[in-house]
């Protein structure tokens, strides 16, 4: 690569290194000593630090500023101002102050609260998050930042997900301080995600109106062809869709994301895109700036980018793969088991806080990955299941339990083989096991449940809390111990822990009947929706950890169930409200015409095969109409209940059953009458699209 090319990489970001050549040397130092939360940040070094930024931003051709927030909807959002201003002899003039970096007033009043904000209650503020990188897209410079109410209630996903960071942080530093010959003085959660998506054609998008207006196609027959023998997977990509990375790759480029990983997936149509890991709230920042850059990007193609996490039934759905570690300050990664993994205290103390976490609030983890769209992909062939477990591969597993079982042996086994005349391969301590929820993949671990739609910064809140929540326990312990019995402190509790804890370890095959079934014996719960897992937290008050580490109130934590309460209603009624639109327009129309020309033929010719065919036509026809007046009748039913979780649990219990039978019969409609042209174009026709 050209050094040149080099050089541009981040061009339209304000980062670290070019805050460091613009601004003074002391103000340098006080920008980073606020990010290490040694110093407080000061009115005129914000100055400062906004004089520099809006210079830079002008001379790359930016001519607006907008906070950059990110609402309880799981989306983004800004309000962009003109750098323009009025002098005080009315001239023209570009100003930008350090209080105008610090702050910002978008509307709070439309923005989901789950009830802590009335409609007439406007007030917001955002926030500048000053660890998180400002940057230019489309002449406007985003400041990421975070979103409070008048009142100082969480309106948004980053400003908990910054308190969750400080607390794992703050009781992770504390353990590793016990055993570590190095002070350090912090801890960081990094985060790396891998975007799956799906591209299709846009002019065969438009055609389709479930698409368009629910994500996902809710009638469709399935073609001869899909994905049965893998070919799409890591297959050659389309020069299309070649066409479409190297435009993605040029604006993450630019924007000094690292973009590292490109290839097919599984699913015709469907592929992904993986960015290195970061800081944890940078790392999200710049998946919701990738998804934005893939939908912009497809448009540019021809192409529509659908994010939905299940948007081809019978095909592989897509999800966003959450692949989470703890470093120091030092860059010690505390998942690292090392040459010595049995006498690595740190390791094992982080690894078992792990399984407690996942363990104890498996609850929350569900709720955490969970969407109503999450639901019709979870506990699929290609998912994981809801269930939550641990992999940690054969080795450390059988390692983990023999400090509970002496009969056990902890030995690893070497891995090594050879590949021709190669002197050195690599090998991994574990293997993968592409089933399970949350695996430990070498030194970090991978949390698969993640739709691909969802922002990441509900998992990792959770994650960061549970795990700080043991950290904290274990710190507490540790501390009572005179120094020389800290060790042996420390060991026990590991000991202790995989104990308590060991049922959350699973090595075998996820998707199996029989793992649900012994998860079943082994106590773990098994929330198979949305709405069964904001049920459970709501019962079992665990989301109470959020209060008391200071990471969310509890009218804030219940305001999340609300609007996931209203998610689920919303979510639903419009793909009832679309299907028995699809059903009028184009199916029973199409059924119809079928009958009428069948009916003429039997004009003609007495034939038993078209007699039955006219029969099973009638049939389906009336299932369809019967269904389509169901869903009516119940519609003006849901109407009357007052309270939301009732009405969420009367759609998904009365409701949601009619839009199964009467897709099942639409797409056997739909295979009876496929030489009929009408405007809907069928799976084998979206599929083709970007060949």
């Amino acid at each position: 690569m050209k050094e040149s090319r080099i050089h541009d990489f981040g061009i339209s970001t304000f980062d670290k290194k070019r805050m460091k050549k613009s601004l003074p040397y002391p103000t340098y130092i006080k920008w980073k000593n606020a990010v290490r939360k040694e110093e407080a940040l000061d009115i005129q070094t914000a100055d400062s630090i906004a004089h520099a930024m809006k210079e830079w931003a002008i001379e790359n051709g930016a001519t607006h500023y907008a906070h950059w927030f990110q609402p309880l909807n799981g989306m983004t959002a800004k309000k962009q101002d003109a750098f323009l201003d009025r002098g005080k002899d009315q001239e023209s003039i570009i100003r930008f102050s350090g209080s105008e970096l610090i702050k910002g007033e978008p509307d709070a009043s439309s923005f989901p609260s789950g009830g802590m904000r009335s409609t007439f209650e406007a007030r917001g503020y955002t926030y500048w998050d000053y660890t998180a990188n400002s940057f230019i897209i489309d002449k406007v410079m985003y400041i990421p930042s975070i979103f409070v109410s008048f009142r100082g209630e969480t309106l948004d996903k980053k400003y908990p997900l910054l308190k969750s960071m400080d607390f794992i942080s703050e009781q992770g530093t504390r353990v590793v301080n016990f055993f570590s010959e190095e002070h350090i003085y912090r801890l960081r959660t990094k985060v790396g995600l891998e975007q799956e998506f799906f591209l299709i054609d846009k002019e065969v998008y438009e055609k389709r109106q479930d698409l368009r207006n629910t994500g996902r196609t809710l009638i469709g027959a399935k073609p001869p062809k899909t994905q049965e023998e893998s070919q799409h997977y890591f297959g050659l990509i389309p020069e299309r869709v070649s066409n479409f990375y190297s435009d993605v790759d040029e604006e993450l480029w630019k924007l000094g994301i690292f973009a590292k990983t490109e290839h097919n997936e599984v699913a015709p149509c469907q592929f992904e895109l993986a960015i290195l890991y970061e800081n944890t709230n940078v790392a999200i920042d710049d998946n919701q700036i990738c998804m934005e850059v893939l939908k912009k990007t497809a448009l540019k193609h021809g192409l529509v980018c659908l994010l939905h996490e299940k948007p081809f039934k019978g095909m592989n759905g897509s999800g966003k793969h959450n692949n989470w570690s703890v470093t120091t300050n030092y860059g010690q990664n505390l998942f690292d088991p090392g040459d010595n993994p049995e006498n690595n205290i740190l390791f094992l103390l982080f690894v078992t806080a792990v399984m407690e976490a996942v363990d104890d609030y498996a609850g929350l983890l569900r709720f955490a990955s969970a969407s109503p769209r999450n639901d019709y992909r979870l506990g699929g062939d290609e998912a994981p299941p809801s269930i939550l477990s641990i992999f940690m591969g054969l080795d450390l597993e059988r390692l983990l339990l023999s400090f509970v079982d002496e009969n056990i042996d902890p030995t690893i086994e070497s891995n090594d083989f050879k590949i021709h005349n190669l002197k050195e391969v690599p090998h991994d301590l574990t293997d993968r096991n592409r089933t399970s929820p949350f695996a430990y993949t070498g030194n970090k671990f991978e949390f698969r449940m993640l739709g691909s739609s969802q922002s990441a910064a509900d998992i990792n809140i959770v994650l960061n809390t549970a795990v700080g929540s043991v950290l904290q326990r274990y710190a507490d312990a540790l501390e009572e111990e005179k120094v020389e019995n800290r060790r042996e402190k420390a060991f026990s509790l590991v000991r202790e822990t995989i104990k308590k804890h060991q049922r959350i370890l699973y090595g075998g095959d996820n998707y199996s009947k029989e793992w649900e079934e012994e998860a079943e014996r082994r106590g773990l719960p098994n929330y198979k929706t949305f709405l069964d897992s904001i049920i459970a937290c709501m019962k079992d008050a665990k989301f109470e950890i959020f209060e008391e580490n200071n990471i969310l109130k509890r009218r804030e934590m219940e305001a999340l169930f609300t609007i996931g309460i209203d998610n689920i209603i919303d979510t639903h009624l419009l793909e009832l409200r679309t299907i028995e639109w699809l059903m009028n327009k184009d199916i029973i129309p199409a059924a119809r015409d079928e009958l009428i020309d069948m009916a003429k033929v039997l004009d003609y010719v007495e034939n038993p095969a078209i007699e039955n065919r006219i029969q099973h036509l009638n049939d389906l026809i009336k299932q369809l109409m019967d269904g389509i007046n169901s869903i009516n009748e119940y519609f003006e039913k849901q109407k009357e209940i007052e309270d939301k979780l009732e009405r969420a649990v009367f759609i998904q219990e009365n409701m949601l059953p009619f839009l199964d039978k009467i897709r099942k019969s639409a797409d056997e409609i739909e295979r009876l009458c496929s030489s009929r042209n009408y405007d809907l174009p069928s799976y084998e026709e979206i599929f083709l699209s970007i060949e």
